[in-house]
């Protein structure tokens, strides 16, 4: 793609050395060897990719963004935001037909995984060419991809949407996380619904503090993003996005007054059932999934695809035909000698206290857990994870879990 088109509706500060070259590549990593490249020089907490762009023009690329110029002899686009500028180029060189494809977005600490692959589930079950981008890997229809982040950097991600269409991809459900939408990754997509499952302590050595984590999340619940809305308002922040949110928004929960709720539940060891309201109507609900939160993530799924024009009881006989496994959520094995192994992502303070207190509940035995945190993260939720662990089972390993940089005995030693 030329240079023109590639910036066509790019807003710029101004450009230097301009030629309208031929653009083949994009990438933000200046190793990475490119033919007709454009660079694009990101600033990050600990590097800047100003100091790179030399090595990244030795490597091929024929055209950088900057937020200064440089003393180098290629194209230089000047811009206010490079990671902005990343996000709206890379839509721009892998175009696709957006009338063809309905995006659906969702968002929280927990349950966004799980409500993903319900949403998806629903909608293969009727008919639906679908495609998934999450935690747990990029899905074009049945074909499974690995996936780094829950949320892909722009080029990667505007490279997979454009492989979708390629291949008749109808619906895209996707994970979007808080660092996705502080990092300007999803900046030129527009939603056609999105969902908040909730809003719990994570990721605090990145945003510091759970305000503006909130506001991380809140950013996607504007017009800017998104045409319709689903809040899950059972937690005070997420409450606070819902009476700022300026977009058509349906309310949902389990404990309170809203648009789409449970009116009574059945929860049991391999299957959920429950009574649910939607528009004053009340419908039965059954779900191989267990659990109380993974009931709300349900109904966040049934949302969407209501949101979407699709009919309910189309909709809940999709969910009723089809047996749920969400991977490290709630997997349940048998022993030999019949006990029952649970293994389950949770990662923060509420994800494990959900698991626990749901095991609980149906547990005719007792609950022996085994659990580590993560390194080079949020160190303060580890204390708070090994007191929750304590209080609702009666023993529990602590054991090493991805410590990447950190001392493994430091982080149990947290714990």
């Amino acid at each position: 793609m030329n240079l023109q088109n590639l910036i066509k509706n790019i807003s710029f500060k101004g450009i230097k050395n301009y030629k309208d070259v031929q653009i083949e590549n994009l990438t933000n990593v200046s190793t990475r060897d490119t033919n007709q490249g454009l660079y694009f020089c990101l600033k990050g907490g600990k590097t800047d990719g100003h100091n790179y762009a030399q090595e990244a023009i030795n490597n091929g690329a024929v055209c950088l963004v900057v937020e200064r110029y440089l003393d180098l002899p290629v194209t230089q686009i000047l811009v206010d935001n490079v990671r902005v500028a990343m996000s709206n180029i890379s839509a721009n060189f892998y175009e696709f037909d957006k009338s063809k494809i309905k995006f659906i977005g969702v968002t929280g600490t927990n349950g966004k995984t799980t409500t993903a692959f319900v949403t998806r589930h629903i909608l293969q079950n009727l008919g639906k060419r679908v495609g998934m981008i999450g935690t747990e890997g990029i899905y074009i229809g049945d074909l499974k991809l690995p996936a780094q982040l829950t949320t892909p950097d722009p080029i990667m991600l505007h490279k997979i949407i454009h492989d979708m269409d390629l291949n008749g991809i109808e619906y895209v459900v996707m994970e979007v996380s808080a660092h996705a939408l502080a990092l300007n990754k999803v900046d030129s997509l527009m939603y056609d619904v999105v969902g908040i499952t909730n809003i719990t302590q994570d990721h605090l050595d990145y945003f510091n503090t759970m305000e503006n984590y909130a506001r991380a999340k809140a950013e996607l619940f504007t017009y800017k993003h998104a045409k319709k809305a689903i809040i899950n308002i059972d937690d005070k922040y997420t409450r606070a996005i819902h009476k700022k949110c300026d977009i058509d928004t349906k309310t949902l929960s389990l404990h309170r007054p809203a648009d789409i709720m449970v009116e009574e539940s059945n929860l049991g060891l391999n299957k959920t059932q429950a009574v649910i309201s939607i528009g004053n109507k009340q419908y039965m609900l059954n779900t191989s999934l267990v659990g109380e939160y993974n009931l709300a993530n349900t109904l966040m799924a049934v949302s969407f695809c209501n949101a979407l024009g699709l009919e309910i009881s189309d909709i809940l006989q999709a969910l009723d035909n089809c047996e749920l496994v969400v991977p490290g959520r709630l997997n349940t094995i048998q022993t030999p000698k019949n006990n029952t192994v649970v293994i389950d992502y949770a990662h923060t303070p509420d994800g494990i206290e959900k698991v626990l207190s749901t095991l609980n509940s149906i547990k005719k035995g007792r609950v022996i857990v085994v659990f580590g945190c993560g390194g080079n993260r949020d160190n303060t939720k580890r204390a708070k994870m090994g007191e929750i662990a304590t209080k609702l089972s009666d023993y529990v390993v602590v054991t090493s879990d991805n410590p990447r940089y950190e001392n493994p005995r430091q982080i149990i030693l947290d714990i």
